[in-house]
C-alpha cells in the first residue's frame, strides 16, 4: 500500500506567498462556532489557534455537509459544482461529479502538478461507497492513501475503502472512528521520511455529527451541561420568519428541551476525540521534526442549531448557527493572532494550492494574501429536500412529501422541505454586518438582518428597510447567484448597505 504525505489545512491571512510546504486540514462535521461548539476543543484551540490564527468570520457556501464538501474541495460555489444536496441525484458522488469535478479538486491539481503525497481518512461524500456511483472502489483521483468512511457519518458498525478495497468495523471500543483515523496518521507517520515529498492530509472525523456517540472513555463527561439558552431559543412563534421556521409548535415543548441538552452535551463530548486526534497529529509531526514546516488548517463542513427560533436540532437554515463556522491555521509565518476578516469555505481551494505554489481558478480567493479585504460579501446557497419515500414517523407530516426531517420524539417540528431553498448574501466590513436572503417558494420571501444590531436574528427588516436599500441587495444577490471565479469576490462595498 503506498502511503501518501498527508496535508493538515489550516487557513490564515498571511502575508507571503508559501510553496511546497506540508498541508494537514481536519474537518469537523456539523461543528458551529456561535453555540460554543469549540469549548471542548483545548487542545485545538491552544496548538492551533494559540500557535497561529483564529478566524472569527468563516462562512459556509453551503449549510450541509455534501454540498459545503463539494465546495472545500474545488473552490466553487453550489450553482457552479451542482452538488445541491446529500442525494446522489442532487449530486452527491454521482457520476457527473466523479467526471466534472473530482479531477479538479485542490488534491488533484497538488498530486499531479507538485507530486505532493495525499491522504485522505474518514467521512468524505455523504452518498460515497453507493454501489450505483462505482461503490468502494471508486477512488478520487489525487489521493495516493484512500482511507474513506462509506455513506454517512457513523462512529461504530461502519465501512471504510481503504484504498478500493472494502473494510468493515464493528462496535468495540478500538473501532470508534475517530481513533481509527488517529490509527492511521500514526501508520503514515511510521513511513514517512522528511525527505520525501511534502504531503497532503485531509482528517474528517464524524464528530460531532448525529448520532452524536462519545468514545467510551469520554461518556458523561459533560453530563452536566445544557443547551445554551441564547434569546433565540425556543422562541414563540415569529411571523416575520419563512414558512419552515414559522411552523408550529413554538416554542416546544418543556418535556423536549431535556432532550436537546442531551443532544448538546453528547456532541460536546465527541468532540473529545477529535481534540486528542489532533493533539497526536500534532506530537507526531513534532517528533518527525516536520511542524515548522506544516500548516495545520481545523475547520468544520457547517454549523448546527440546538432549539434556536423553536427549531428542535439540525443545520439547512440561514442564520449564524448554521453558517458561522471555525477556522483555525497554524504554520510558517503565521502570528497568533484573531482575524475579523470574512472567509467563505470557497477559499480553502485557494489557500491550499498557495501554499503548494499553485494558483487554479476558482470562486474563491487565498487569505493568504495579504490584501484580502475586510469589506467583503460571500455567497450562501441552499436547495431543500423533500421525503423521497413516505415516512413513518407517527407525524400529521408523513402525508406530505414535501416535508421532510420530522420526528415524533421533537414534536413533530420538520427541519426541511421542498422550496426550503434560498440564497444569501452575508457582508462584514468594519462598519457592516447583514445578511440578506431570498426563498425560492411562491411568496419569493425575503429575510434580512442587520447584526450590528440584531445579534440574534429576531427581527427581519427585509421588508422595513428602505425600497432603495433593498434593490441594491437584490442586484447584489443576482450577480452572486450567476457569479464563477473573479466575478464571485466582491470587496469594497462602499457604505450602500446598513
Amino acid at each position: 500500500m503506498v502511503l501518501p504525505t498527508y496535508i493538515i489545512l489550516l487557513f490564515y491571512l498571511h502575508s507571503f506567498l508559501c510553496k511546497g510546504e506540508n498541508i494537514v486540514l481536519i474537518i469537523a462535521d456539523d461543528l458551529d462556532l456561535v453555540l460554543d461548539g469549540m469549548t471542548p476543543m483545548k487542545n485545538t484551540l491552544n496548538l492551533i489557534g494559540g500557535k497561529g490564527a483564529t478566524f472569527l468570520n468563516q462562512f459556509v457556501a453551503s449549510p450541509i455537509c455534501c454540498p459545503n464538501r463539494a465546495s472545500i474541495l474545488t473552490g466553487r460555489y453550489q450553482h457552479n459544482h451542482l452538488t445541491v444536496n446529500n442525494s446522489i441525484s442532487g449530486g452527491c458522488n454521482s457520476i457527473e461529479w466523479q467526471e466534472r469535478q473530482e479531477p479538479n479538486t485542490f488534491a488533484a491539481h497538488l498530486k499531479n502538478e507538485m507530486n505532493y503525497i495525499t491522504f485522505y481518512a474518514g467521512k468524505y461524500l455523504n452518498k460515497y461507497g453507493s454501489k450505483s456511483v462505482g461503490g468502494v472502489n471508486h477512488i478520487p483521483p489525487g489521493w495516493d492513501w484512500w482511507a474513506a468512511l462509506v455513506g454517512n457519518s457513523k462512529y461504530y458498525n461502519y465501512t471504510l475503502s481503504i484504498n478500493g478495497t472494502k473494510k468493515e468495523y464493528g462496535d468495540e471500543p478500538e473501532d470508534y472512528l475517530t481513533d481509527v483515523i488517529a490509527n492511521l496518521v500514526k501508520e503514515f507517520f511510521n513511513r514517512y521520511n522528511s525527505n520525501d515529498n511534502p504531503f497532503l492530509m485531509v482528517l474528517s472525523p464524524p464528530a460531532p455529527h448525529a448520532p452524536f456517540t462519545p468514545a467510551v472513555r469520554h461518556i458523561d463527561k459533560y453530563k452536566d451541561i445544557k443547551a445554551k439558552r441564547t434569546p433565540n431559543f425556543n422562541t414563540l412563534t415569529q411571523t416575520d420568519k419563512h414558512w419552515l421556521v414559522k411552523r408550529g409548535p413554538s416554542p416546544l415543548p418543556q418535556k423536549i428541551l431535556p432532550k436537546l441538552d442531551e443532544i448538546y452535551r453528547r456532541r460536546w463530548e465527541s468532540l473529545l476525540a477529535v481534540d486528542e486526534l489532533v493533539k497526536s497529529v500534532h506530537d507526531l509531526l513534532e517528533q518527525k521534526d516536520l511542524l515548522k514546516d506544516t500548516y495545520i488548517i481545523f475547520t468544520s463542513d457547517n454549523g448546527y442549531h440546538i432549539g434556536q427560533f423553536s427549531m428542535p436540532m439540525d443545520k439547512r437554515q440561514p442564520y449564524e448557527t448554521d453558517i458561522r463556522i471555525p477556522l483555525l491555521i497554524s504554520g510558517p509565518g503565521i502570528p497568533h493572532s484573531t482575524v475579523t476578516k470574512p472567509i467563505s469555505s470557497v477559499d480553502l481551494f485557494a489557500t491550499i494550492l498557495q501554499i503548494a505554489g499553485l494558483e487554479h481558478p476558482s470562486d474563491g480567493i487565498s487569505f493568504l494574501r495579504k490584501t484580502l479585504s475586510n469589506d467583503r460579501t460571500v455567497l450562501i446557497e441552499y436547495r431543500g429536500e423533500k421525503s423521497n419515500y413516505k415516512p413513518n414517523t407517527g407525524c400529521p407530516s408523513d402525508n406530505d412529501l414535501n416535508l421532510a426531517l420530522c420526528n415524533q420524539e421533537l414534536a413533530c417540528k420538520c427541519e426541511d422541505a421542498r422550496n426550503n431553498t434560498y440564497s444569501c448574501i452575508r457582508r462584514i466590513s468594519p462598519l457592516h454586518d447583514n445578511i440578506f436572503c431570498i426563498f425560492e417558494d411562491n411568496e419569493a420571501y425575503i429575510e434580512a438582518y442587520d447584526l450590528t444590531q440584531d445579534n440574534y436574528q429576531m427581527n427581519n427588516i427585509g421588508y422595513s428597510m428602505k425600497r432603495e436599500h433593498r434593490y441594491k441587495f437584490r442586484k447584489r444577490l443576482k450577480k452572486m447567484v450567476s457569479c464563477q471565479d473573479n466575478e464571485c469576490i466582491f470587496t469594497n462595498l462602499g457604505n450602500t448597505y446598513y
